[in-house]
């Protein structure tokens, strides 16, 4: 491998976020979440907050569907530019160009997205009772609003992914390497993925 480029998914509160910053930290290299976001708005003319408002969320054909033929027909045109693939477009294009310099991406697709790119594809999830408390510490909610939160996220994550790539979401085929938080905790993610770069052919990991 030339570059180190490793697109990170994640359960919601598995930690996979400071799993990825905590990486990219200990490789010297960039981490793009919320940076990919101004860099896509930067480069589209979209707003930060639109593209945070829509990023991750499918394009829903069938909202456009009225049971009129000849009126789905035209609207079905709008479907396919509607304002979620529209951030997609701008995202994408952002990853693409990002994976020219070593980078450590979290979320968007970017696995799909970088697949011919020799990416490293890392997968972090947790048990239910750590994501749950780990919301719940970070958003000051019940365990209960925790709960629906944290379902309402992975829906919304797995029909994104599911929508936009050619392998699904959370399943090990589309990944390179599935990590358990819970288990490992999130220094012990850091390493792990740290001593598989070491083991890739070309021997890309630096001190």
């Amino acid at each position: 491998m030339e570059k180190i480029i490793i697109c990170i998914g994640r359960e919601y509160g598995s930690g996979g976020r400071e799993v990825a910053e905590k990486l990219a930290g200990k490789l010297n290299i960039p981490c793009y979440d919320k940076l990919l976001v101004k860099r896509a708005a930067q480069a589209s003319g979209l707003s930060e907050t639109f593209i945070s408002r829509e990023e991750e969320t499918p394009s829903n054909f069938m909202r456009f569907l009225s049971g009129n033929i000849f009126a789905d027909c035209a609207d079905l045109a709008t479907a396919f530019y509607s304002d979620s693939q529209m951030v997609y477009d701008a995202e994408r294009a952002a990853i693409v160009q990002l994976a020219n310099q070593d980078c450590v991406i979290v979320g968007r697709c970017a696995s799909s997205i970088l697949k011919t790119q020799g990416c490293l594809s890392v997968f972090i999830y947790a048990d239910g009772n750590d994501r749950c408390a780990r919301v719940m510490k970070r958003n000051g909610l019940t365990a209960k609003a925790a709960e629906e939160r944290i379902r309402r996220i992975d829906r919304l994550r797995r029909q994104y992914f599911d929508f936009y790539s050619d392998t699904h979401w959370g399943q090990p085929e589309s990944y390179d390497l599935m990590i358990s938080s819970s288990r490992y905790g999130v220094s012990g993610c850091v390493d792990l993925i740290a001593e598989s770069l070491e083991r890739l052919e070309g021997g890309i990991f630096r001190e």
